[in-house]
């Protein structure tokens, strides 16, 4: 899949969304448990580093999903991996059931591992189903409020409209960029 194809097709996802704004992830959660029918819990784990290990995990029961994400990161980070998890979530991604009891042991020693449907854990960016959740994870944010800017701009007369948009055809050209 191109680059193009990719964030299109996230885009496609996210788009689905009425995410609020201003952004808030806990906010998403709430919208993915709605959407999923189950209960979401984000915990907050001491995940050890080392090359190739995660930074965050999306474990899968039969009623409930949690979400481990790094503790001992920044708020900014932590929220990027949540969010990740989300995209994951979004997208159907399903892990290999390989490791799962291993995996699960590790990390949530108290949970019966014949409870546990999936672990989804990766940490290469190569592979196209961590690029799809990164992209969607990048694009949360960006989605918070469109509904509502949408209907915003629906309520707007034509008149106002199109001087909105003559004005920014204008500086475009003057910069060069977008505002």
């Amino acid at each position: 899949m191109d680059n193009r194809t990719l964030l299109n097709y996230c885009r496609q996802v996210v788009g689905q969304l009425e995410i609020p704004a201003p952004y808030d992830v806990a906010e998403v959660c709430d919208l993915i448990e709605q959407r999923r029918g189950r209960q979401l819990s984000v915990l907050p784990m001491a995940i050890p580093v080392y090359e190739g290990s995660p930074s965050g995990l999306w474990v899968e029961t039969d009623d409930c999903d949690y979400i481990l994400y790094q503790a001992n990161t920044t708020r900014a980070h932590q929220e990027h991996i949540v969010a990740h998890e989300i995209g994951h979530m979004l997208l159907d991604h399903r892990s290999l059931p390989s490791d799962q009891d291993e995996v699960s042991q590790l990390l949530m020693p108290s949970l019966d591992p014949a409870l546990v449907r999936t672990v989804l854990s990766r940490t290469s960016y190569l592979d196209l189903e961590e690029q799809q959740a990164e992209v969607v994870a990048s694009l949360l944010p960006i989605q918070a409020g469109q509904s509502q800017r949408r209907q915003a701009a629906r309520d707007v007369p034509a008149g106002v409209a199109n001087l909105v948009d003559h004005l920014e055809r204008s500086l475009l050209a003057r910069s060069g960029r977008r505002i």
